[in-house]
């Protein structure tokens, strides 16, 4: 089924109120979630598998962390939007870590020193600092679940425990919210 606008609103605004979270299995690609600006994405999409590198210079991929739950933020050090939401997802990082949930935040910036002096300047001790070599990831998830090349920040994308892009996000979201969180928690519970 797909929400129009104002049954959107009235869903996130309740279940905002409430703390609940839809079942996933029940929702259809680009039916709102648990927010207006997070959407269902087609099933079966996979993350895109191109190297990422991690502070100590080593590189790796996004299948590195197969078996947890993933909030993938596409970010810059000059998104104004992006300075803003790095301390909730830096809380959320915090609060979840132990339960399955990863935040993994894939700095554009071609510049690992300019990724971790961002987030040291603004206390980001819960985010693990990740560079997205030439921008391929980032790039292949925008034109896949958006439709378009260019990267807009922030950008965010929840990956399942299967390594399955299962949510879109443009812009800012309540990470502190009971919305939010219990959509994740019900990620880790699944298979």
């Amino acid at each position: 089924m797909r929400m129009t606008a104002p049954f959107a609103v009235i869903v996130a605004a309740t279940l905002a109120i409430t703390g609940a979270a839809p079942a996933p299995a029940h929702a259809e690609p680009g039916d709102v979630i648990f927010a207006t600006n997070v959407f269902q994405t087609e099933p079966d999409s996979p993350v895109p598998s191109y190297d990422i590198r991690y502070e100590d210079g080593r590189t790796g991929t996004l299948a590195d962390y197969a078996g947890e739950v993933l909030v993938v933020t596409l970010w810059q050090e000059h998104c104004p939007y992006c300075v803003k939401e790095m301390p909730v997802l830096n809380r959320l990082s915090g609060a979840m870590k132990g339960e399955g949930v990863r935040v993994v935040a894939l700095g554009l910036d071609q510049d690992m020193r300019m990724i971790t002096g961002f987030l040291d300047a603004l206390q980001l001790d819960q985010i693990e600092p990740v560079m997205d070599l030439e921008k391929v990831n980032a790039t292949l998830f925008s034109l896949e679940h958006f439709g378009r090349t260019s990267i807009a920040t922030p950008t965010s994308f929840i990956i399942d425990k299967k390594g399955t892009v299962v949510a879109r996000i443009w812009g800012l979201v309540d990470w502190d919210g009971d919305a939010a969180r219990a959509y994740l928690r019900s990620l880790v519970l699944q298979g």
